[in-house]
């Protein structure tokens, strides 16, 4: 007869904040990463993934490099505890509602045009209404913040294109319009109904693979039959309007991005048959799960545009395409 242990008696072998910690740090695959998403110290992360390990007895992660894995006995756990998890995070949410959005968290994501020149002005207004809650925005690649989403590690991401994926509800926002833009003075300034095949001997500073305006750009020259010139790739935006007002190329942009140097006359808006491209801005949240009702209010607050003129926002807020 094969020889068993005695029970185990979870209620005094583990923890919530073990659970917790076990399941970002086997969502993340990483410690490190666990750390700064927890807010924790690494060796606290290691800790409490230790000590859950030694109360059941059994290896629940490998750690193979920088890289971590569930073992067998890790997977069957996980299974569990992220459902006990999404329970406990309901009734969270439950008693959230009962007590309105006076207080509680609000996780944001964004990639970088919106992120940066369009969601701050939002989030101010939203948190004058709802001065208790606690905000947070995260900037990053549409992969990245919808990444996120996925993971619950944030409420709602606005992103544009957004990519298709079963488990999240996309909302239509507002659209964008991306502008070619030159320095002052460019010779091509004022010709009208230029072509993308005409631009193919200027060189072009462009944001990286990853981004949507590069990949509008991209698809827009490809219809066109131009092979553009990429001269130079920068992480953002302001590094781009830098570049073009110092003469090394031309750019596309989004019209919010570039709304001040416009208007200024620092960088000018050329006329190309084909532009502006219009692209839609989304609204990205998990589909499965409950929304708390500052995500639900949030939401709702976004999609009533007027809190963009009521505080100063750049560009020309335009609704989505249908």
């Amino acid at each position: 007869m094969p020889e068993y242990g005695p029970p185990l008696d979870l209620d005094r072998s583990m923890t919530l904040r073990q659970l917790r910690t076990f399941k970002t740090v086997a969502d993340l695959k990483s410690f490190s990463l666990a750390a700064v998403q927890l807010r924790l110290s690494q060796p606290s992360v290691s800790y409490q993934v230790k000590e859950l390990e030694a109360a059941l007895g059994l290896p629940l992660l490998d750690r193979l490099g920088k890289r971590v894995h569930l073992t067998e006995a890790g997977s069957v756990l996980y299974s569990y505890v992220r459902r006990t998890l999404d329970v406990l995070d309901e009734a969270g949410l439950a008693l959230e509602e009962m007590r309105g959005i006076k207080r509680g968290n609000l996780r944001v994501g964004a990639s970088t045009t919106v992120g940066i020149y369009l969601l701050p002005a939002a989030l101010g207004a939203f948190k004058k209404l709802h001065p208790g809650l606690v905000i947070s925005l995260e900037i990053g690649t549409r992969a990245r913040v919808q990444e996120q989403v996925l993971n619950n590690e944030l409420d709602l991401a606005v992103v544009g294109p957004a990519l298709k994926d079963p488990d999240l509800a996309i909302l239509p926002f507002v659209s964008d319009e991306l502008v070619v833009v030159a320095p002052a003075g460019h010779k091509l300034a004022g010709r009208k109904g230029l072509a993308l095949k005409d631009l193919v001997d200027q060189p072009f500073v462009m944001r990286e693979p990853a981004s949507g305006s590069r990949w509008s750009l991209e698809k827009a020259a490809r219809k066109a039959g131009a092979k553009l010139n990429v001269a130079m790739e920068l992480g953002s935006n302001g590094a781009i309007k830098h570049a073009v007002e110092s003469g090394l190329g031309l750019a596309v942009l989004s019209r919010y991005a570039c709304a001040l140097e416009l208007s200024s006359r620092r960088l000018v808006e050329l006329d190309v048959r084909g532009f502006p491209i219009r692209r839609d801005w989304n609204i990205v949240h998990l589909r499965r799960r409950r929304l708390p009702a500052s995500v639900m209010a949030f939401i709702e607050f976004l999609k009533d545009t007027t809190w963009l003129s009521h505080n100063g926002a750049p560009g020309r807020l335009r609704p989505p395409t249908d």
